[in-house]
């Protein structure tokens, strides 16, 4: 595992040098591909990730099989480390955009995080972190409205993913804002018109930043604020 991966993850940039010495032959480079599960829901995991890139999805999977995002997760922080401490995960991580991350087995994961406090202090933190974006996610799907949080979600994508250009299709998106395709199709169209986005097939690129900041709802600013003070800028 080559050394440059590290400062790509916010977390391990932050560890010293002992600490990542002690984990580092246990961290694998893998490659994120669209729509891999990595952890089902209600299931044990076996390894824990730390992206480099790319932009994972917590979802909360009902019986029908419909879904809807609970938070993401991507190079600030770590996907399932609550879960190999304190049980199973409670919902489904699916990577939606494609990138890389660095592989930890589970009880590695465990050895490393009880015996180095500071890596115990930046897990808990990023813990934090998903529940306030659940947390703030719920207020969002109640309160605001599609075209906002359509806007919120691209502006987390392209944070995400530090590319202007990406993939999304109306789909995804539908389940993403917990609404009907119809929906994500005319406010596309509307910030399209506005001149604020290109979107053609699902392939977003995104032409005017400032526009979709001033367009998108409150709880892009206050997740990316909150995500800053906790784990670092």
């Amino acid at each position: 595992m080559q050394s440059q991966h590290i400062v790509e993850n916010r977390i391990l940039r932050q560890l010293s040098a002992d600490e990542l010495k002690s984990i580092q032959p246990w961290l694998v480079p893998m490659q994120l591909e669209p729509n891999t599960v990595l952890h089902e829901q209600g299931a044990e995991i076996d390894h824990i990730y730390f992206p480099l890139s790319g932009m994972i999805s917590l979802l909360a999977v009902m019986q029908s099989g419909d879904a809807i995002e609970t938070g993401i997760v991507g190079a600030e922080g770590v996907l399932g480390g609550d879960a190999a401490i304190n049980g199973h995960l409670s919902g489904q991580a699916t990577v939606q955009m494609n990138g890389a991350a660095l592989m930890m087995p589970k009880r590695r994961f465990v050895d490393a995080y009880h015996a180095h406090p500071h890596l115990r202090d930046l897990v808990s933190r990023y813990q934090s972190i998903l529940l306030m974006q659940a947390q703030q996610n719920a207020a969002c799907h109640a309160l605001h409205s599609v075209r906002n949080r359509l806007c919120r979600w691209l502006l987390q994508s392209q944070d995400m993913i530090g590319s202007d250009t990406f993939t999304l299709t109306q789909e995804f998106l539908s389940h993403m804002l917990g609404v009907r395709r119809t929906s994500v199709s005319i406010d596309a169209h509307a910030l399209q018109e506005a001149g604020l986005i290109r979107y053609s097939r699902g392939n977003i690129k995104i032409l005017n930043r400032n526009g979709l900041e001033d367009c998108a709802c409150e709880c892009y600013s206050i997740i990316r604020a909150a995500t800053d003070n906790m784990m670092g800028s």
